[in-house]
C-alpha cells in the first residue's frame, strides 16, 4: 500500500497538469478537430460532390490514399500550435512560479506534453474517422486493416514533429516565434532541402527528412508495400539528365527516422530546460 501511495503521489502532479492543459486548450482542440474534418471532406467528398460524373477510385484503399492530401499539413499546424508554448510559455509568462509553485518542473513539462499529445491524437483520429466513414458509405466494403498501420505512422510522425517543436520552444523567446519558425521549417525549408539534395545527390536516400518519413502514412496502405520506393526521372535534350525521386522509406527506416528526431530533440530540449531559470 505504501508503494502504491508513493507512486500515486509521484504521478499525481503529472495528471493534474495534464487535466489543466486539456481544460486550457479545449477550444483550440475543437477548432483543430473541425479543421481536420473539414480538410478531410475537402480532399475526399467535395471533388465528387462538385463533379458527380467524376468516377471514384477503383478500391477503397485508393480512395483513402487519394484523400491524404492534407494530413501532413494538419499534423504540422496542430502540433505547432499545441506544442509551441510547451516550454517558452513557462518562462515568458512566468507561470512556473505563479501557477505551480511546488511541483517539479519536469513533471509539469511531462504533463503538458502528454496533454498536448492526447489532443493531437484526437485531431488526427477525426481526420481518419471522416475518411473511414466516407469510404464505407461509398464502397460498403470492409475497411482495409492497413489503415491501422497508416494511423500508427501518423502518430509516429506526430511524435517526431512534437519533439522538434518542443526543442524550438526551449530556446525561442515567444510562443508566436516558435509557431512561425517551426511551420516555416517543416513546410518550406525542409521541402527545399529535399529538392536540392534530390537534384544534386539523387542516389542518396533522404533518411534525414521528416517529410520523407511522412510519406509512409500514405504508402503503407499499399497491399504490396513497398512495391516501388523510388522512380527515375529523365529530362533535358534527349533525356540527357536523370534524377531519382524517393517515394517512401521502408517501415523500419521510417521508424528509425521518427525515433531519431524524437530522441535527439527531446535530449536537447531537456538540456536547455534544465539550464533555464524562471
Amino acid at each position: 500500500m505504501n508503494i502504491l501511495k508513493e507512486v500515486y503521489i509521484s504521478i499525481e502532479p503529472v495528471g493534474t497538469t495534464l487535466l489543466f492543459e486539456l481544460k486550457k486548450q479545449w477550444k483550440k482542440l475543437l477548432v483543430f478537430i473541425g479543421m481536420s474534418i473539414g480538410f478531410a471532406l475537402l480532399g475526399s467528398y467535395l471533388p465528387y460532390l462538385l463533379a458527380p460524373d467524376n468516377p471514384l477510385p477503383s478500391t477503397i484503399t485508393d480512395f483513402i490514399q487519394d484523400s491524404f492530401s492534407f494530413i501532413t499539413m494538419i499534423i504540422i499546424f496542430s502540433t505547432c500550435f499545441f506544442f509551441g508554448g510547451i516550454i517558452v510559455e513557462e518562462f515568458s509568462e512566468r507561470t512556473g512560479h505563479i501557477v505551480f509553485p511546488i511541483i517539479n518542473r519536469y513533471k509539469i513539462l511531462f504533463g503538458k506534453y502528454l496533454g498536448a499529445f492526447i489532443m493531437e491524437i484526437l485531431v488526427i483520429a477525426a481526420y481518419y474517422s471522416t475518411l473511414m466513414y466516407l469510404g464505407f458509405m461509398y464502397y460498403g466494403n470492409p475497411l482495409p486493416l492497413r489503415i491501422i498501420f497508416s494511423f500508427l505512422m501518423a502518430i509516429l510522425y506526430m511524435l517526431a514533429v512534437s519533439a522538434f517543436v518542443t526543442m524550438f520552444s526551449s530556446f525561442m523567446k515567444s510562443i508566436s516565434m516558435t509557431i512561425v519558425a517551426t511551420i516555416m521549417i517543416l513546410l518550406i525549408v525542409n521541402m527545399m532541402v529535399d529538392q536540392i539534395i534530390g537534384l544534386t545527390i539523387p542516389d542518396f536516400e533522404q533518411i534525414y527528412s521528416l517529410n520523407y518519413m511522412s510519406n509512409l502514412i500514405e504508402y503503407v496502405l499499399e497491399p504490396e508495400f513497398p512495391k516501388e520506393r523510388f522512380i527515375e526521372i529523365s529530362y533535358g535534350p534527349g533525356d540527357a539528365f536523370k534524377t531519382k525521386r524517393w517515394l517512401t522509406p521502408t517501415i523500419e527506416t521510417g521508424i528509425m527516422i521518427a525515433l531519431s528526431y524524437f530522441i535527439i530533440c527531446i535530449i536537447i530540449s531537456l538540456s536547455i530546460f534544465r539550464r533555464k531559470q524562471f
